[in-house]
């Protein structure tokens, strides 16, 4: 499955409780109130609603969960990650993720899985909602999720600036023997900001995982005309460079038309020839091939770049 883009620039919901809407003359538990239920006793204009994707949609869905059930100890997990705009791959959960101290009591729900730790996370607020801090929602991500969704929230922290790598490490070290830890120990060695999309680092996490030769990323390619473009991976030892979606990101679902798409992939074979001319070959794969571990092996073994042992 393709994720949806970030939350992070999305404007504030406007959820709204049943007695705040009735106060104004509106049921919105009436079909007709063109409103949508995100949880029990909140709502949504129906049109907000329909307009988002997965990852908005489970965003709204713990905003309401924290304002209709109070809940005072801090968002965690794929919760924490959805304020902070971090991508995840595979599905978002169901339930609202906290996390408090051990032994302290709090008993979870239908709508709120709670997390004893005896390592208290630093805090921080987004929009008045306390998360834990950006280092600690990453680790614990890496922790819990699988390697290539805890290396994709890795390098999007890295890349938009919202952790270092210096500050991952000190996260690792702080949690030594916890559950993951050494998953989320091998996410932080690779994490890497120069990687653009989540589908580069899905991919790359699968040539980490096959042992394949890892790539140089985003090289720039030049020749006697100027600047030939960036690309996603490149092997020198192949002569070889790599791109995450091909013609398919070039779509007409997201550049709006026909033509636009045309232009697009008119200039993108252009590209490649210069790319070519250069003495480089191409290998071009989508997100089905890369999330498929099997089918991405034998994409890799087509082009030279033979799977060994898994060496996470």
């Amino acid at each position: 499955m393709v994720p949806d883009s970030g939350s992070m620039n999305q404007p504030p919901p406007t959820l709204i409780r049943t007695r705040q809407a009735v106060s104004r003359g509106v049921d919105p538990r009436r079909n007709a109130s063109q409103y949508v239920k995100v949880r029990h006793g909140t709502y949504l204009p129906r049109t907000e609603w329909e307009a988002a994707g997965k990852e908005r949609r489970y965003e709204l869905y713990v905003r309401a969960t924290v304002e209709s059930l109070k809940v005072s100890a801090p968002l965690a997990r794929e919760s924490a990650a959805v304020l902070l705009g971090l991508p995840i791959v595979g599905g978002w959960p169901t339930v609202t993720h906290v996390v408090e101290e051990a032994g302290s009591g709090g008993r979870g729900s239908a709508h709120v899985a709670r997390h004893g730790t005896r390592y208290v996370p630093e805090v921080i607020l987004v929009d008045g909602i306390a998360v834990t801090s950006a280092p600690r929602t990453v680790v614990d991500l890496a922790r819990v999720r699988s390697f290539a969704s805890g290396l994709a929230s890795a390098d999007y922290a890295v890349r938009h600036g919202l952790v270092t790598t210096a500050e991952l490490e000190a996260e690792v070290e702080r949690l030594a023997g916890t559950r993951g830890i050494q998953r989320a120990r091998a996410v932080v060695e690779h994490a890497d900001g120069r990687a653009e999309s989540v589908g580069e680092s899905l991919s790359r996490a699968q040539m980490i995982t096959l042992a394949v030769p890892l790539p140089v990323l985003q090289e720039e390619f030049f020749d006697e005309n100027g600047f030939i473009g960036r690309t996603d991976f490149w092997w020198p030892e192949l002569g070889l460079c790599g791109e995450f979606d091909g013609f398919v990101k070039f779509g007409r679902e997201l550049l709006g038309s026909d033509e636009d798409a045309r232009e697009a992939l008119w200039k993108e074979k252009q590209r490649e020839d210069r790319l070519r001319r250069a003495g480089n070959d191409m290998a071009r794969w989508t997100w089905d091939e890369a999330y498929r571990l099997e089918t991405f092996a034998r994409l890799m073994a087509s082009v030279g770049l033979v799977p060994g042992g898994d060496r996470r």
